[in-house]
């Protein structure tokens, strides 16, 4: 069910068109916050989130290659790619300042444009960073997300279905065994359904920005960013280790914040802007 809460619009860039959810004034002399969602998802899965931030005018966007936006126009786009896109797409709304969230693939999305940009982003919001050495990003690039393509017999169609379901039960979600069993990893069939949607509508290109999280390093990328930065931490995700801690401190300006749901993350999110 599409939800009325959020206006939808496409516009254009050089790669195609992009698709965003948005609520609240837009446009130029406006400061929105921009909201990068996780893969293999689109902006819907942010809708949640978004309708506790309120009074606040919002931007999701569906990353390139998910939801409805145009992919990159090369096979192997990195995360530079993709931050680059979106950031072309705030100039073609007219956008000079912005603030930023980013969860999962999004975050890393995040890091790279607030490097590229700092005088366009105000506040930064990292929430779930792949923090993963590299022999593991090494694995997750060979096995996480196999391209996939429509198959005469609909093998898609349960493969996704089984996806979805399988990472929200283990990690990775691969490794079917009870040591790789998830904590805090609950879903309901409506979000199995939208998430599934998802993945089958991005079908041809949902490994890109997977695939370019795991090349992407934000070990040495993140004493880069100078942009104020709020970092946000769930014992529930798999994502956040010990090595968090070490690294926020090593940013010019950032601090952690422990989150357990959707009030407490916006709350935070809220105050922090």
């Amino acid at each position: 069910m599409i939800d009325t809460s959020f206006d939808r619009s496409f516009i254009r860039i050089d790669e195609g068109l992009i698709h965003y959810r948005h609520t609240g004034p837009i446009g130029p002399g406006t400061r929105p916050l921009i909201m990068l969602h996780a893969s293999p998802a689109s902006s819907q899965s942010q809708e949640s989130l978004a309708k506790l931030l309120t009074g606040t005018s919002l931007i999701m966007p569906d990353t390139p290659g998910n939801g409805l936006s145009s992919p990159p126009n090369t096979a192997k786009p990195d995360i530079v790619t993709y931050a680059d896109m979106l950031d072309r797409t705030c100039v073609a709304l007219g956008l000079t300042e912005i603030d930023l969230y980013g969860t999962h693939t999004g975050a890393h999305i995040a890091i790279e444009w607030a490097i590229a940009h700092p005088t366009r982003i105000r506040r930064l919001i990292l929430d779930g960073v792949a923090l993963m050495p590299e022999a593991e990003r090494t694995e997750f690039l060979e096995h996480y997300a196999p391209p996939q393509k429509p198959d005469i017999s609909g093998t898609q169609f349960p493969w996704a279905w089984n996806m979805i379901r399988d990472q929200m039960i283990f990690w990775p979600h691969y490794k079917k065994d009870a040591a790789h069993l998830r904590q805090g990893g609950a879903f309901d069939a409506q979000t199995l359904h939208s998430l599934t949607l998802d993945l089958l509508g991005s079908l041809e290109t949902y490994h890109q920005p997977y695939e370019a999280v795991f090349r992407h390093d934000p070990t040495t990328r993140l004493p880069l960013v100078k942009t104020p930065t709020l970092w946000l931490e769930d014992a529930a995700s798999p994502l956040d280790t010990d090595v968090s801690a070490a690294l926020v401190a090593s940013m010019p300006d950032a601090k952690r914040l422990h989150v357990t749901d959707l009030g407490s993350r916006a709350s935070a999110i809220l105050a922090y802007l």
